[in-house]
């Protein structure tokens, strides 16, 4: 056994860890190189010193006690504490502090690990685990914790409170305009206004995406139209980021915690629920009522029918309806119109499953078999052209115009028999690539007619830009111009433009002489509505578009 100072040095020296040696007095009478390293000391800087000469008191006397533990009772201890070295540092040691004897006294031998980096990893992960890394936001985990608390609070009726969910509306348009490092920073932005939005105890999480949520809680009453219209001021402000100025608005969904509140899980999905419905229209909120589970099955219902149509085929048609000329009433055209009637939810109408289909990803698998079952169609019909309406979404997808080429190609109808009609809002809101797959169809033969004209923002750069063939006259205009001097001058209007700019003007939804006499007289090109047929089976389209020139010839005679 080695009993002198000299000895235990060459021993302690090739010691992979930090070692010292104190004696009973708490003087440091020995440390090793790695000891050295690891507080940035020279021995000069410690033997022969006592505790008291070097750490601040508590630590000092903290060291001391545990010294003396070991010496008294000769037993191994290990402790695990956060101590200031030498120089200032904050660390946190594992030390193993044994009893040994030199020159016939007690000392204390003690190795030392410096598990600063590893705490400080341990507790980084722990952190991560229960908040966003982008904002800093407490995440899902975290919420449903504090929610499940709350839940119980408000069972017992010692608080309200209320679970919002907010979804950003245009956050992909500032992503696909600006870069993601600006979309970044509007999040982070976004939740520091609704953090300053709440109090202190209020929970403000990022859930995922561009969706926070915010859980709010108080002894009184709870204010939840206001809080709910601070949230939505907060997202109009127009955010500065990195030299850009960015604008997004939001949608919320709102859910009150009550004496009957269920699980947390419930809350958030009808959070989920009033969410859903609040983004229909955006940039409002909505406060959950039961009424909206009732919509939100059906709305299933609807997705999983339509799913299985599209596999079978089974309840779906096309409707066409005919588009006259306005100069002689003649058949020129038809536009595609989906229709469905399902064995259980009998006739669902277009706005309804069109809408689940562009909200499910089916829209691109509907669009295609209407435009194959009217392309189909049409190959029997000779000179007509075949007009068929494209969602936004389609024209999101890259691979739009390929499928519409390949449909052509399959059904071997001419391309310049084909006229897609998109909306003024799905054109102002598309981007680059949107534009560029139009062009590519354009210079292809295909026709593009900008439908709904007069709703949105379009303007006379983006109509060149374009290029299209055809603008179609909201029927809100049509319906009211000849009664109406505001509607007449728009419907003139939009006819001077596009004669100016060599376009074909479309009014849709007419229904009475009147209508298609001012219509024809203010210069619309072609006519489409009821007056003249509603949309037809394809197994009528003969027979409509045998007869219409005649009826229309006898409405002009008349």
């Amino acid at each position: 056994m080695i009993q002198d100072l000299a000895g235990w040095s060459k021993v302690l020296e090739l010691m992979p860890t930090a070692m010292f040696v104190r004696d009973a007095g708490h003087r440091w009478v020995f440390v090793n190189r790695i000891g050295c390293e690891y507080f940035g000391i020279t021995p000069d800087d410690v033997l022969g010193k006592r505790d008291t000469e070097l750490f601040p008191p508590e630590q000092a006397e903290r060291f001391a006690k545990g010294d003396d533990v070991v010496l008294r009772g000769h037993e191994v201890v290990e402790t695990e504490e956060s101590v200031y070295d030498l120089v200032g540092r904050s660390r946190t040691l594992l030390t193993r502090k044994t009893c040994i004897e030199l020159d016939g006294e007690p000392h204390v031998l003690a190795s030392v690990t410096d598990i600063t980096e590893l705490r400080e990893s341990e507790a980084h992960v722990r952190w991560l685990a229960c908040h966003d890394a982008l904002t800093g936001l407490s995440n899902r985990t975290a919420l449903f914790s504090r929610l499940d608390a709350a839940v119980a609070r408000a069972a017992e009726g010692s608080a309200q409170a209320a679970l919002f969910y907010l979804d950003l509306d245009g956050f992909k348009k500032v992503n696909d305009t600006f870069g993601h490092l600006v979309g970044d920073e509007l999040l982070v932005q976004f939740g520091q206004r609704l953090r300053h939005a709440v109090g202190p105890n209020d929970v403000v999480a990022r859930i995922g995406g561009d969706e926070f949520a915010v859980l709010v809680e108080n002894s009184g009453d709870l204010d939840l139209d206001g809080v709910a219209e601070k949230m939505l001021t907060l997202a109009s402000i127009p955010f500065d980021v990195l030299s850009a100025r960015a604008f997004v608005g939001t949608s919320i969904g709102v859910v009150p915690l009550g004496r009957d509140a269920v699980a947390s899980g419930e809350m958030a999905r009808k959070a989920d629920s009033a969410l859903y419905e609040a983004k229909k229209r955006r940039n409002r909120y909505v406060i959950y009522t039961d009424a909206l589970d009732a919509s939100l099955a059906h709305r299933r219902e609807v997705e999983v029918a339509l799913e299985d149509a599209l596999l079978s085929g089974e309840g779906l048609s096309c409707h066409y309806q005919p588009m006259v000329r306005a100069s002689d009433g003649k058949v020129i055209g038809l536009e595609a119109l989906a229709r469905w009637r399902h064995p259980k939810l009998g006739v669902v109408t277009p706005v309804q499953f069109v809408a689940v289909a562009e909200e499910t990803g089916l829209i691109g698998r509907l669009g295609e078999w209407v435009l194959r079952t009217a392309c189909s169609r049409m190959t029997a019909v000779d000179d007509l052209f075949i007009a068929v309406n494209v969602s936004a979404v389609q024209l999101r997808d890259d691979r739009f115009a390929d499928t519409v080429m390949k449909v052509l190609a399959e059904t071997r109808l001419p391309p310049r028999r084909l006229e897609l009609e998109i909306t003024e809002t799905a054109i102002v809101n598309a981007d680059g690539a949107a534009v560029r797959l139009l062009k590519k169809l354009r210079k292809a033969g295909v026709r593009i007619s900008l439908d709904d004209f007069g709703t949105g923002y379009s303007s006379l750069t983006l109509l060149k830009d374009l290029d299209v063939d055809k603008v179609k006259i909201d029927r809100s205009f049509v319906q009211m111009a000849p009664l109406a001097e505001d509607s007449a001058a728009i419907v003139r209007a939009v006819s001077n433009l596009g004669s100016a700019l060599g376009l074909c003007v479309v009014a849709e939804g007419v229904e009475t002489e009147a209508q298609r006499q001012f219509l024809r007289d203010a210069g619309c090109d072609e006519l489409q509505g009821y007056l003249f047929s509603a949309a037809v089976p394809e197994d009528r389209i003969e027979r409509v578009s045998g007869l219409l020139p005649t009826l229309a010839m006898a409405h002009s005679a008349g």
